[in-house]
């Protein structure tokens, strides 16, 4: 998972994208933590159609990838 948020945060992996993996495939095996919240989050505010017409909606996901990287891994609760 730390993967896919570095990838997100250097650009090379679009926020959604990585959201959705980190969401669907990394949360869940982690036992959702807490400290995931927010992103997942972010993740399904990207996917709500009413953010879609509104505009931007990647920041937050690259924001919260960052957060995530700077903190202690695995994320604590």
């Amino acid at each position: 998972m730390r993967w896919w948020l570095r990838l997100i945060v250097n650009g090379s992996l679009a926020p959604g994208a990585g959201g959705d993996l980190i969401t669907y495939e990394g949360w869940g095996a982690l036992a959702r933590p807490q400290s995931l919240r927010p992103l997942v989050d972010s993740v399904d505010a990207y996917n709500d159609w009413e953010a879609i017409q509104r505009g931007t909606r990647e920041q937050a996901i690259v924001m919260e990838a960052e957060r995530l990287l700077a903190g202690p891994w695995p994320p604590l609760d």
